[in-house]
């Protein structure tokens, strides 16, 4: 009688412990007969054609080398250099300015000193902005670029071109700039204001009060002959003056160390560059034509006639701009460097740059010869000079079939380079010599010594590990981390 409880509650002490625990049940493999595998998770599908959101799409593509809007405006701004030099300046049926003219004249140029700050920028980390012995690197090859493109611009000045060489400035630029790429974005927009506005007050109290020799298109035969002239023309009275030129430079530094690849970024750079070049040309002419600037100008400017006046507003100064009153920094013109005309061309360029981020991101195929053209903008540049140097007057004769022939020609040889090899032959030498140099200048860290483990039970150290006596009380492990320190 005592049994059959306890065989009862063994029962039901058996059956308590097979019995599954609250809760959901876990996920049971199926057996395939060799292996046990949880069962295959699914999910629903995307049906065809539904748009979902994503970062790629939002802001660009996260991998890639180059940001191909930014050669896109590179071949925008050579386009427009190659139609200022070429293409007649006015009509001659009206007698005023042509398109191409008002479009290009002084913004191309302004374009490309934009787009060599943003060029600035990325060689030394873009948006993350490269520390210790990598900056160390890349200041070193900035420099040796600089130079190098200095003294190509030098050396193309020995011929006889007929056009406004902007390499020795834009070499120059580039070695200006190696200080300034530690600088956060806010101090390179303050300073590009301050270029904008204290540039040309230097410039107009130096041509005002120094006499020099102005040589537009300055050699290394005008540096040896004339020193204290040709650098007084570099800096402050050439066609690209350093003192305010480097407006464009720092804004384009500024540019350069934002996330370019946003189009929040893209948009952004398209607002504010209007902004700026809608507000400074609107100021500068209601000081002009309503303030009475126009005719402060006209009345202390002896030997100018009205007629003049509006062409140096259309066409740009012949020579220096006059000194007689502080009336001329108010106007705009091409090449004029007031104020009003740099803060009105740097907007325009922000606003160009911006433009073409954000077509690239819609038309990137449609724009391939563009781009091509804009990845070796130094390449055709040189090209461009060197063909103006040989047939200078005859490209004088006939501008229209020269310009559309090296708009052609230029675009279709980019074109085939560009998808057969990429970076341009001159961009690709100049590559390589800056880092080659940078390299030899700041070299590789030295590699991280490795110290042999020790055996705890070991009495003896290895004698290449630790090569002086240690510590009588220190204990082995402790020897052989701090010999390697």
């Amino acid at each position: 009688m005592d049994s059959s409880p306890t065989s009862t509650s063994a029962q039901s002490s058996d059956n308590l412990i097979h019995h599954p625990s609250p809760g959901p049940a876990g996920i049971r493999p199926i057996w395939d007969g060799e292996k046990a595998a949880p069962p295959p998770s699914y999910l629903p599908t995307q049906e065809p054609g539904m748009n979902s959101w994503s970062a790629e799409r939002a802001f660009g593509p996260a991998f890639a080398n180059r940001i191909t809007g930014l050669d896109a405006v590179r071949g925008c701004a050579l386009v427009g250099m190659i139609a200022v030099h070429i293409l007649p300046a006015y009509n001659t049926n009206t007698g005023r300015p042509n398109l191409f003219w008002e479009f290009f004249a002084g913004n191309a140029s302004a374009l490309f000193a934009v787009l060599a700050g943003v060029t600035v920028a990325l060689l030394t980390g873009g948006n993350n902005p490269s520390k210790g012995r990598r900056m160390a690197r890349s200041r070193v090859s900035l420099g040796v670029r600089a130079i190098i493109i200095f003294a190509l611009g030098m050396s193309i000045d020995h011929f006889d071109v007929y056009a406004l060489n902007i390499l020795p400035y834009y070499g120059l630029m580039f070695l200006l700039a190696i200080p300034l790429t530690a600088l956060r974005i806010r101090s390179l927009l303050f300073l590009s204001i301050v270029f904008a506005v204290a540039g040309p007050f230097a410039v107009f109290f130096t041509n005002s009060r120094l006499v020099y020799t102005t040589t537009y298109n300055p050699s290394f035969s005008d540096l040896w002959g004339m020193p204290i002239d040709t650098l007084i023309t570099l800096v402050i009275g050439g066609s690209f003056p350093l003192v305010t030129w480097m407006t464009y430079l720092c804004a384009g530094m500024a540019i350069g160390r934002l996330n370019l690849r946003w189009l929040l970024t893209q948009t952004r750079l398209i607002v504010l560059g209007a902004t700026v070049a809608i507000t400074s040309t609107i100021v500068s002419n209601f000081l002009v034509f309503q303030a009475g600037g126009f005719d402060q100008i006209y009345n202390n400017t002896p030997g100018y006639s009205r007629e003049d006046l509006l062409a140096v507003m259309d066409y740009g100064p012949y020579d220096h701009m006059p000194t007689d009153t502080l009336w001329w920094l108010t106007i705009t013109g091409p090449h004029t460097d007031t104020p009003f005309e740099l803060l009105t061309t740097a907007g325009l360029a922000v606003c160009a740059i911006g433009s073409l981020l954000v077509i690239a991101r819609m038309l990137n195929n449609f724009l391939v010869p563009l781009i091509a053209a804009g990845s070796m903008t130094l390449t055709l540049y040189v090209v461009h000079l060197l063909i103006f140097a040989i047939f200078g007057e005859t490209i004088l004769d006939k501008p229209n079939g020269w310009f559309w022939g090296q708009i052609f020609f230029g675009i279709l040889l980019a074109s085939a380079w560009y998808l057969g090899h990429g970076k341009g032959p001159l961009e690709s030498l100049v590559s390589r010599i800056c880092r080659w140099l940078a390299t030899i200048v700041v070299p590789n860290a030295p590699a991280p010594v490795t110290v042999k483990a020790d055996d705890p039970d070991d009495d003896t150290l290895d004698a290449d590990v630790i090569e002086h006596p240690a510590q009588p009380d220190a204990p082995k492990h402790y020897e052989a981390k701090h010999a390697a320190e």
